[in-house]
């Protein structure tokens, strides 16, 4: 199969969220510095891109030792330095496509700034999306092409190799503030997906229901499990903080988790939930008993005495009491803030105020969540953005067990569809071997990736279906909107 490696940068998220926050390193090998990167929105409607800046750069390696890669990237550049994609042979650069700071299209052996082989006649306007592909032979006498929108702008042959290697096996994305999207990567065998597409769309969709399912969900996660930059604020002690979050799954709510980022043995925590009066903190549903000595980093559980039933859309308020003035973990930072944190000052020593005191709003939006046990869906457990780890997931020890959703339909109709990609995020959780295969079916025909060992720690595990196994020949819409996908204990 030619397919290598595609990626629209959407399920890894959310919106604003570093790299280093997000699922993208359990695919891509290594990150940017969370300083200088970001997710930001994409080419399309509720799509996201990666955004470079600085000259940081993210790379993955590859399956395998590539003589030929074949490939295109969406770039948005705003020209203030040299942006674009590197070939390399483990951390040596072999040639590179991509921007110049003048917006010519240039391509280079080595890295960006290395030796220039060629560039195109005219150039880009800052700030506006362009669709780059290419066709490089790596080699010393090496024949390359390469396309800006669809258009072949040059060609030839010259040394696209820095190493002794006549191959590259890591794809580096090179940015000086610059946005990544819509990412392919081929080589040239195979009977499809051997030449490059044209300007090309990686949509990305998410389960939306239930289709066959043998996994259990362990817990679920509702409100701010997750951080977009690792920023904290610092909380004052006698306070009670609170979230408003309204749930999508029913399920019943056991226990509230905050994140502490400093340590302090003598510091007292209680849970809290309210319900909702109106938009704000009314009747309090539930406390708990007392959490002692936060770690830095590492999540609190505050178990609540009286778990809650959660009911779809109406509203709940989660929170805690403390004693103690801590710097706590946001969710958002300075720059992208929510402020949805309300507070109140209160006596710890009194106990959770029942029913909720007057609440101050546009408080910072620190991480407070809710775990949630007895949910009646698994799809729900695998949607989340980012996805929720441990927090949220689907467990079995049972070989052949299998899981799979439906998802939801294709924003358009495409006149072409290269293929689908499915990506399930796997771990293994216990000693002993195991291996994981990623499914798909469409109509009566299922087929299997290829069965991989997972780690202790999450990795995604593709499976890459050029043609509709229905049919054997080119997937369409209609086809792509009623597949089934997920994954299966193989063994």
């Amino acid at each position: 199969m030619a397919d290598i490696f595609w990626d629209g940068f959407d399920k890894y998220g959310p919106l604003n969220c570093a790299p280093a926050n997000s699922s993208m390193g359990s695919e891509w090998t290594i990150l940017p510095a969370s300083s200088g990167s970001w997710f930001v929105s994409g080419r399309f409607s509720g799509s996201l891109a990666l955004q470079l800046n600085y000259g940081y750069t993210t790379s993955r390696a590859l399956p395998g030792n590539y003589g030929r890669l074949i490939g295109g990237i969406a770039m948005q550049p705003t020209l203030s330095g040299n942006s674009g994609v590197q070939f390399a042979d483990g951390s040596t650069n072999q040639c590179s496509v991509g921007f110049n700071s003048q917006g010519k299209l240039i391509l280079t052996q080595g890295g960006l700034s290395g030796t220039q082989i060629a560039a195109s006649n005219s150039a880009i306007t800052a700030n506006s999306w362009h669709y780059v592909e290419w066709d490089l032979t790596i080699a010393a006498s090496g024949a390359y092409a390469v396309w800006l929108d669809g258009v072949q702008v040059f060609t030839g042959t010259g040394n696209l190799k820095s190493s002794a290697n006549s191959y590259a096996n890591t794809v580096v994305l090179y940015g000086n503030s610059c946005n990544f999207d819509d990412m392919y990567m081929f080589d040239n065998t195979g009977a499809v997906n051997n030449a490059v597409r044209g300007d090309s769309r990686v949509e990305t969709l998410f389960p939306t229901g239930d289709a066959a399912v043998a996994f259990t969900p362990v817990q679920g996660a509702i409100g701010a499990y997750y951080n977009l930059n690792s920023n904290s604020y610092s909380m004052s002690g006698n306070q009670l903080v609170l979230r408003r979050y309204a749930p999508t799954v029913a399920g019943t709510l056991v226990s509230i988790g905050v994140m502490p980022q400093t340590t302090s043995g003598g510091a007292n925590f209680k849970p809290a939930v309210y319900a909702d009066n109106n938009g704000t903190p009314g009747t309090l549903l539930s406390s708990g008993s007392q959490v002692t000595g936060p770690t830095a980093g590492t999540a609190l559980t505050l178990t609540l005495a009286t778990p809650q039933t959660l009911t779809v859309g109406s509203a709940i308020w989660l929170g805690y009491t403390t004693d103690t003035a801590l710097s706590m973990q946001r969710q958002d930072n300075s720059s992208y803030s929510t402020n949805a944190g309300y507070t109140a000052n209160v006596t710890y020593s009194s106990g959770v105020p029942s029913p909720a005191p007057s609440m101050t709003s546009g408080q910072p939006s620190i991480q407070i969540w809710g775990n949630v046990t007895n949910i009646s869906s698994n799809y729900s457990e695998n949607n989340l953005l980012p996805p929720g780890g441990d927090l949220s997931c689907v467990t079995s020890s049972t070989v052949g067990a299998e899981d799979r959703y439906s998802f939801g339909a294709l924003s358009s109709t495409p006149t072409s569809i290269a293929g689908v990609k499915v990506s399930a995020l796997v771990r293994k959780t216990d000693s002993g071997s195991r291996t994981v295969s990623v499914q798909l079916k469409s109509g009566s025909t299922e087929v299997s990736g290829t069965a991989q060992a997972p780690g202790v720690s999450y990795t995604y595990q593709a499976l890459y279906q050029d043609t509709d196994p229905s049919t054997s020949t080119a997937w369409i819409a209609s086809g792509v909107n009623s597949l089934t996908a997920g994954a299966k204990v193989a063994s």
